[in-house]
């Protein structure tokens, strides 16, 4: 006995530890709702592994991604090395798929209030980015006529009808005072910005679109005003940044005073501390590297004279609101959050590779453009495009916003572009030089 179990320990022994490592999966025993699943990572160079028979493909650096189809329930997933011996077992639960719908239901119009600050007026009954038309403070006066997928109808004019979720508003009884009234409005200048105020009996509902150079604002419910819409058209200057608040019945409209020849950066550095994001095939944490990403940039752009404040500079946790908050208090007017990417555990990582640039508001898009541009250039990788998406980093209207996926983490293609030592200044000249040609288009 003493023997086979010698001759096992030595056998073991021949076998590295580090001979493979898998980065994702993190857990062995998943339960998801996906159709699929994607194993990265990396196998040692005199290794080689195996998945339920299937041979894994590595890079020169080991590095591998290799996707598998999921069916409804259990799947049982067999890491084998090259003696045939399984050396890993994971179990992948799919649940079986669930089909809901909603339909509208027409309800006679009611009286309500928001019962908090920043309810956002959507154009869908969604939970979606896109559909944001505005936000309205605690005690906003709303006319209700429908509710669909835990959103509310708001009446808005006989031709125009909004939504807002259903547990941000209370009932309310004003005795059928349910429009408001428009009373005056003004202008506030200083050195610093130019403020628009209207002034309407209480808080109504309101939205706000920018297209081109021209901020289109609209106060819905006003008695006094053609189909109870008050219409406002203000003119915006570069970088067509702004904020709105409406307070009391005051609707405030804040344009910025901006030198665009030096604005002041602030590079967000995504993730941090507790939250690692993305993790790579070489087990790489995506908040380490957007950190490096980040230093290298700010020192990029201050050899250029460009004043450069970060929203970390360590490895610690920064909430959303709290990255915004840093970036509207210190009054940054461009906004760069550094990413590396993913794919949902479904996607084949493979056929993802290279980077992308995102924006939200329609006038951070030539600055997105720019960027990507440049980065990619600079970078060699492939060139996914801008793109259009709801982060809460690049929503705000008071800076001019983007957000960076510099390369994918978990594609082997990608993992030896930022494996190279110079990455992060290709990444930082990339970004720089980009921001540069977008000023001088203004």
């Amino acid at each position: 006995m003493k023997r086979v179990l010698l001759l096992i320990i030595f056998c073991f022994c021949l076998l590295p530890a580090d001979a493979y490592e898998v980065a994702f999966p993190q857990k062995k025993d998943l339960t998801l709702d996906s159709n699929g699943i994607f194993f990265v990572g990396k196998v040692d160079k005199h290794e080689s592994l195996w998945i339920n028979g299937e041979k894994i493909q590595t890079k020169k650096n080991g590095s591998f991604a290799e996707s598998f189809k999921l069916t409804p329930g259990g799947n049982t997933f067999y890491l084998t090395n090259k003696k045939k011996d399984i050396v890993d077992k994971y179990t992948i639960t799919r649940l079986t798929p669930t089909v809901s719908s909603s339909n509208l239901v027409e309800l006679p119009m009611q009286e309500c209030k928001t019962n908090m600050d920043d309810v956002i007026l959507r154009s869908t009954p969604e939970n979606f980015g896109m559909n944001r038309i505005g936000y309205l403070p605690q005690n906003t006066d709303l006319k209700i006529n429908g509710i669909k997928n835990d959103f509310v109808r708001v009446y808005l004019n006989k031709n125009l009808a909004g939504w807002v979720a259903s547990d941000s508003v209370i009932p309310e009884q004003r005795g059928n005072k349910i429009l408001g009234e428009y009373k005056s409005e003004g202008i506030n200048s200083d050195n610093i910005s130019e403020t628009y105020k209207f002034k309407f009996t209480k808080n109504l509902p309101y939205s706000i679109k920018l297209e081109n150079n021209l901020l289109y604002t609209d106060v819905y419910n006003v008695a006094n005003c053609s189909n109870e819409t008050f219409h406002s058209e203000i003119t915006l200057k570069p970088p067509y940044c702004y904020s709105a608040k409406m307070k009391d019945g005051e609707l405030s409209i804040k344009l910025p005073k901006v030198d665009m020849k030096f604005p002041k950066i602030i590079i967000d550095a995504g993730h941090g501390g507790k939250e690692p994001g993305a993790v790579g095939c070489m087990s790489d944490l995506e908040k380490d590297l957007n950190l490096k990403a980040a230093k290298a940039l700010r020192k990029e752009l201050k050899s250029k004279d460009y004043k450069v404040l970060m929203t970390r500079n360590s490895d610690k946790f920064v909430s959303l609101k709290d990255r915004v908050s840093f970036a509207k208090d210190k009054k940054g007017i461009i906004f760069i959050s550094l990413h590396m990417n993913s794919v949902p555990e479904y996607a084949n990582p493979n056929t993802h590779k290279g980077s992308e640039t995102y924006y939200y508001n329609e006038f951070s898009k030539p600055l997105a453009k720019s960027v990507q541009l440049e980065l990619t250039k600079s970078l060699g990788t492939r060139d996914n495009g801008i793109k259009q998406a709801s982060f809460a980093v690049i929503r705000p209207t008071e800076y001019v916003g983007i957000l960076v996926e510099t390369a994918f983490l978990i594609n082997p293609e990608d993992v030896e572009i930022y494996k190279s030592k110079d990455y992060y200044k290709k990444v930082a000249h990339g970004i720089s030089k980009g921001i540069e040609n977008y000023l001088k288009q203004l």
